[in-house]
């Protein structure tokens, strides 16, 4: 038989294997695990989390930066839930979840302001943005231009593909040139 020794660590070992199961299995359910699927096909190259010139002096943060055959896809997710009102020109959007209301700015303003600090770096790339919320975030009085939830990201993706495609050394010369203007955001801007 099994010593009480033994038996302790075998029990520690299986709960340390669930325990690590669990969180794989959860980290392969997470919005960005399954945001990586969505994108995988049309990515060429990326970059997330970087810093760079706002174009006005400053600096600004960009969560994901992609780029596609047809130019750049810029990305800003929200990991919010429930019922979702917000507009273009709305200052304010709200979130009602269990019952509560809850303000966050526009982030359509964010994301549109990237889009024109990236294309105050490279002026002749088309650059495409999409605001993307989780799964279970619902848009009852409709969901603005430039706004996906997950699960709509595919489809909503999929009008990428009749933009025209730009030409290959052209987009690496001004991907490399983003590249080489970024900054990981845990470095410092020199």
């Amino acid at each position: 038989m099994f010593s009480y020794p033994q038996l302790v660590v075998a029990a520690v070992l299986f709960t340390v294997l669930i325990l690590l199961t669990f969180l794989w299995l959860r980290r392969k359910n997470s919005v960005s695990a399954k945001m990586k699927i969505i994108l995988q096909p049309h990515i060429k190259d990326e970059m997330k989390h970087i810093i760079i010139p706002d174009g006005i002096g400053g600096l600004l943060e960009i969560e994901h930066l992609i780029l596609l055959d047809q130019g750049i896809l810029l990305i800003e997710s929200y990991p919010m839930s429930g019922n979702l009102f917000g507009g273009e020109t709305i200052d304010e959007w709200s979130q009602i979840i269990n019952g509560r209301s809850y303000k966050f700015s526009n982030p359509l303003r964010r994301i549109r302001t990237s889009r024109q600090a990236i294309k105050s770096l490279v002026p002749k790339m088309p650059v495409f943005c999409r605001v993307v919320f989780n799964s279970d975030s619902v848009f009852p009085k409709g969901k603005p231009e430039d706004v996906s939830v997950l699960s709509s990201l595919a489809d909503d993706l999929s009008v990428l593909n009749s933009e025209k495609k730009i030409t290959q050394q052209h987009s690496l010369q001004d991907w490399q040139l983003i590249k080489n203007i970024a900054r990981k955001d845990d470095q410092g801007i020199a």
